[in-house]
C-alpha cells in the first residue's frame, strides 16, 4: 500500500529537478565584459579583485558542467566558472551570490558576471541585477589588467 502511495506521488509529480545552490542559471541580461589578457592573468586578477572586495571563491569548476555553450565543445576555449560563497547583507536578511564565467582563447577572455540575491523571511524573493557591486568588479579588474 505505501508504495502504491508513493508511486502516485512520483507520478503525479512531475519531473524532479536537481537544486544546485552555487550555480547561477543563465539570465537575460547578465554582466559581459571583454578583457585583452590571457586566461591565466585574468583569473588571477579576478581572484584577487573578489578577495579584495570581500568574497570568498567557494569553487572553481567546468561551466560546462552546469550548462551547454559552443565553447566548450573543445574548439580553443579555455573555460572556467568561478562561484563565491554566499554573502549575508542587509542585517543578515538578503543572502547574496556570484558566478563569474571565464572563456579565454588566444590573448582574449569574455566575462560573464551572475548575480543572485535572495531576500525574504516567508517568501523568498530572487533578484538577478546590482549593476554598483558587479560593474565594480568588472572596473576593479579592468583596472588591474591595464595598469
Amino acid at each position: 500500500m505505501h508504495f502504491l502511495i508513493l508511486s502516485l506521488i512520483f507520478v503525479f509529480s512531475g519531473c524532479a529537478s536537481v537544486q544546485m545552490p552555487e550555480y547561477i542559471s543563465r539570465v537575460d541580461h547578465p554582466y559581459e565584459r571583454k578583457y585583452y589578457a590571457g586566461f591565466e592573468k585574468v583569473t588571477s586578477i579576478f581572484m584577487y579583485v573578489l578577495k579584495k572586495q570581500g568574497w570568498t571563491v567557494s569553487s572553481e569548476s567546468d561551466p560546462a558542467i552546469y550548462e551547454r555553450d559552443d565553447r566548450y565543445d573543445n574548439n580553443g576555449y579555455r573555460n572556467l566558472l568561478i562561484m563565491t560563497e554566499v554573502k549575508k547583507q542587509f542585517l543578515h536578511l538578503t543572502n547574496v551570490h556570484l558566478n563569474i564565467f571565464i572563456h579565454s582563447i588566444g590573448n582574449t577572455c569574455d566575462v560573464e558576471v551572475r548575480y543572485e540575491a535572495q531576500a525574504g523571511l516567508v517568501k523568498q524573493f530572487t533578484s538577478g541585477h546590482n549593476d554598483k557591486i558587479v560593474q565594480g568588479i568588472l572596473d576593479a579588474t579592468e583596472e588591474e589588467i591595464n595598469g
